[in-house]
């Protein structure tokens, strides 16, 4: 008994230590990262991936480029089939000196890319016929940059296309008017840590019974791949123990749905705009990033977007109170 108390008190006295550091240490704004530099600079990626030419962009020697956890060379895969932005929401680190947005773009049908028939669609999704082969169509989009030294020494896209779970492309572009990008008065916000721990606590409510709880507004929405899930009596999903889950009207919570493993998590915050992104390695196979949106300490909305299957992210984690 004497022995597991010392295992327990020793267990605990790490975790406090550990805690402390996260939030007795915040780390200063950087002056080298401005919010509207970075602006900036997103706007000018996404232009320079629908001209197809990256050279326009202050690009780092070593440069590393993934889509959907795949390494490629910057200027092949999505940089040769991107068109037209219709839709982009904007997360603005300016402690990480990173950023991340989730963008709606054209793109012309190719069904070597895609396949000949469509993913499995969610009970009660209606499937839609495949476009004609060079049909520009909207897909759905994540891209994470970083920067150091005012030049981009990572860039992370992930990509949702027909044959992926659940895809609903105009369902995201029918919620053009939600407010994603405003900044937030300053009673509204929540800390960076805060935030960090939501995200990061959602992905352990996949359970029966979840040891923890992230803070759900009392009106959550949830958009998956474009599809809203958050509809009462339209979805009962089926977790890897075998039971279903039905999902609830405006009930974000994930408790009930068992669905472990979902790897290292990396994220990015703006606490100006209420926005946290976790990058992760979604059941274990799927690359997958969910963006918050948090007002008041509550989560409020998700938009997730869930890309084809990978062997990882192609990424190292980091753990939540990592600055």
């Amino acid at each position: 008994m004497r022995k597991h108390t010392a295992l327990w008190l020793a267990g605990a006295c790490l975790a406090a230590l550990v805690h402390l550091a996260c939030t007795e240490a915040p780390q200063p704004p950087r002056s080298d990262c401005v919010r509207g530099d970075l602006v900036g600079l997103v706007d000018a990626y996404f232009a320079a991936l629908e001209a197809h030419d990256p050279s326009t962009l202050p690009l780092a020697p070593g440069l590393r480029y993934t889509e959907n956890g795949v390494e490629k060379a910057v200027g092949q895969g999505f940089w040769q089939t991107a068109g037209k932005t219709l839709l982009r929401r904007d997360l603005i680190d300016t402690q990480k000196c990173g950023t991340h947005s989730n963008a709606v773009i054209e793109e012309a049908f190719d069904p070597a890319t895609v396949g000949e028939t469509p993913a499995a669609s969610l009970p009660g999704m209606e499937v839609r016929p495949l476009p004609e082969t060079g049909a520009p169509r909207p897909i759905l989009v994540g891209v994470r940059l970083r920067l150091e030294n005012g030049r981009i020494t990572e860039i992370e896209t992930i990509i949702a296309r027909e044959n992926e779970f659940a895809f609903n492309a105009e369902g995201v572009l029918a919620t053009r008017d939600q407010d994603w990008g405003g900044i937030l008065p300053p009673g509204e916000r929540s800390s960076r840590l805060a935030m960090m721990a939501a995200a990061d606590d959602y992905f352990d409510m996949f359970a029966a019974e979840p040891a923890v709880r992230t803070p759900f507004a009392s009106v959550c929405d949830r958009w998956e791949n474009g599809t809203q899930t958050t509809v009462s009596g339209m979805f009962t999903l089926e977790g890897e123990d075998g039971q279903k889950a039905e999902m609830h009207a405006h009930d974000c919570t994930p408790k009930g749905l068992v669905i472990s493993n979902h790897g290292p998590r990396r994220f990015l915050v703006d606490v100006d705009a209420g926005l946290v992104v976790a990058y992760v390695h979604f059941a274990g196979s799927l690359p997958d990033f969910h963006m918050f949106k948090m007002r008041n300490g509550d989560v409020e909305m998700i938009q997730a977007v869930i890309g084809s299957a990978s062997e990882s992210m192609g990424w190292p984690g980091e753990p939540a109170c990592k600055e």
